[in-house]
């Protein structure tokens, strides 16, 4: 199965968004699968993103259960939450990286810098065109 970004990183906006004492359970979110979204709360936990638990059902395999956001997981939110500047982020790691990777988010450039990034190399902050 294929990363997406998009899915993690809305999953991450609906743990954060959960009540104290609530927990996520795989289920399908939008376009995606509950066996998606329960991969993508798998890979979640081994990047240290969210607090994890494992549902054993009686008729299946083990399931990884989203408890909470960690430290890690907070932070990245942080930094991708706003939609301009996730779709800044996401721009900018195509064109440099050709990809979106989980250092390149944590590294890619503060919100200033990543919206006026966005806007392209026509102009810089006193009017100048830079290239």
């Amino acid at each position: 199965m294929k990363r997406d970004w998009e899915l993690i990183r809305e999953l991450l906006l609906q743990i954060e968004a959960l009540e104290t004492g609530h927990h996520f359970y795989p289920q399908q979110v939008g376009e995606h699968s509950a066996e998606s979204v329960s991969y993508h709360i798998h890979l979640m936990c081994q990047a240290n993103l969210i607090e994890c638990s494992q549902h054993h059902p009686w008729n299946g395999a083990p399931v990884s259960i989203a408890n909470g956001l960690t430290l890690t997981g907070h932070d990245l939110l942080d930094g991708i939450r706003e939609e301009a500047l996730w779709e800044a982020k996401k721009a900018y790691l195509q064109a440099r990286a050709g990809g979106i990777t989980y250092e390149g988010l944590k590294n890619a450039p503060t919100a200033d810098s990543m919206l006026f990034a966005s806007r392209g190399s026509e102009e810089g902050h006193n009017g100048h065109v830079y290239n």
